[in-house]
């Protein structure tokens, strides 16, 4: 009886037991489960976050690499728009023109009425085209090299599979390569030139006499020293130049003469076709041979010493590409020694020029000049209109003809400026320093 007893409570416990685990195994077997499940759903969304931030940053690189690609084109073209900016337009004054004065006799000093600066004179090369030469060699390299920055770009391709996300490899960026930039040659920069002139001056009253007129020439031989033009601000420049002439008649060689002069003269450019000058000269005028006559002048006497004071205006309107309007006025206040000859002249100048090709140029030239004698009762005016014929040889040389009539009175007895004249020249340019 009590061992029946014992073999149904070893039977219970062993049915509890047995229970028990099985109780345990399904709710290990349910955690496992869930356990698995919610691991599963951290991976997929880990998987998931990390390709987001893969193609994030895939699409910050290629953001980077566009704004990269498109600044270097923009700072390539700085240089061109700086250098695009420098293309003011102007031209040079011709050289003051002073008026015939009174009659001589054959004692009397050379005739101060025509000096090589009175000659008529074509319009030289624009101030602006010397003073803003464009480098052609560089302009073309840097428009280049812009064209090449702004050619279209391939992105970065990927060797990944867009399936699997984790296995994205991100290539280095290819850099642009740009053609090797030679370094600019530092060119000679002179500050000075020598120039020498030969010209022949042909004219139907050399002494703008209205009595007799005398048919005659002048043979102007003579050398040019001048400066650079300094800057002295964005648009400012000064230079200065020393002249030296011999001046020999044809027939009427006992009034031969020399001359000297200074200039000093500060350049402003006010628009991009318009500039003004104010500069200051002194010419001085010496004998070359010895007069006939006792108590006469001797060779190497001066009998002209004169210093101007002038403010110029001059203007540059292209018409067509080859057809150029050219405009100056100037006002002269001169002081010389005799003080006979001082005076204040108004002279405005405007030319018509045609370029036929680019060495060659025509055009049509009308002058007019008033002047005042201030220590005595005259007043001079005369025109000129004439025709003019440049062809730059070379760099370095240069030769003008022009032809035309002269014009004009004066409140003096016997001047008369009526008459024709010729004249050719021929410039070189014989050294830089």
């Amino acid at each position: 009886m009590r061992l029946k007893k014992w073999k149904n409570l070893f039977f219970c416990i062993l049915l509890a037991s047995s229970g028990g685990s099985w109780c345990c195994i399904r709710v290990y077997a349910a955690e496992f489960a869930n356990t698995d499940i919610l691991h599963s759903k951290n991976l997929a969304s880990t998987k998931v976050n990390y390709q987001l931030c893969q193609n994030l940053e895939q699409e910050v690189i290629n953001s980077l690499c566009k704004q990269s690609s498109e600044s270097h084109p923009l700072n390539s073209q700085m240089p061109l728009k700086k250098l695009a900016q420098q293309t003011p337009e102007t031209t040079q004054a011709p050289d003051t023109t002073e008026e015939p004065g009174d009659t001589q006799n054959q004692n009397d000093p050379p005739q101060l009425e025509l000096q090589p600066s009175d000659l008529p004179a074509s319009p030289p090369d624009s101030k602006e085209e010397l003073l803003n030469a464009p480098e052609i060699n560089q302009s073309q390299r840097l428009e280049r090299l812009m064209q090449l920055l702004q050619l279209p770009k391939q992105p970065p391709e990927s060797d990944s599979d867009p399936e699997l996300g984790l296995r994205v490899r991100l290539r280095p960026l290819e850099q642009p390569t740009f053609p090797p930039i030679e370094q600019p040659v530092v060119k000679f920069k002179p500050i000075g030139y020598l120039q020498g002139r030969v010209a022949y001056f042909q004219t139907s009253n050399i002494f703008s006499s209205n009595d007799s007129p005398i048919e005659d020439g002048l043979i102007i031989s003579g050398l040019t020293l001048a400066s650079a033009y300094f800057p002295l601000g964005a648009k400012t420049y000064v230079n200065g130049s020393i002249d030296g002439n011999l001046i020999r008649y044809i027939n009427q060689s006992q009034y031969d003469y020399n001359q000297v002069r200074f200039n000093l003269s500060i350049y402003q450019q006010l628009s991009q076709r318009m500039y003004g000058e104010v500069s200051w000269s002194n010419q001085q005028l010496f004998h070359a041979n010895n007069s006939d006559r006792l108590d006469s002048f001797k060779a190497g006497d001066r009998f002209l010493n004169e210093n101007s004071l002038q403010v110029s205006l001059g203007r540059r309107d292209p018409l067509t590409s080859k057809l150029i309007l050219n405009s100056f006025y100037e006002l002269s206040v001169n002081f010389a020694d005799p003080q006979s000859r001082d005076r204040i002249i108004n002279s405005f100048w405007v030319s018509l020029n045609y370029y036929l090709q680019k060495p060659l140029q025509v055009g049509v030239n009308y002058q007019v000049n008033f002047s005042d004698f201030t220590q005595r009762d005259r007043e001079d005016q005369f025109h000129r209109l004439f025709g003019h014929l440049n062809y730059r040889i070379s760099d370095t040389s240069n030769m003008n003809v022009l032809a035309g009539v002269s014009l004009g009175s004066s409140t003096a007895e016997n001047i008369d400026f009526d008459g024709w004249f010729f004249s050719i020249n021929y410039s070189l340019q014989l050294g830089r320093f």
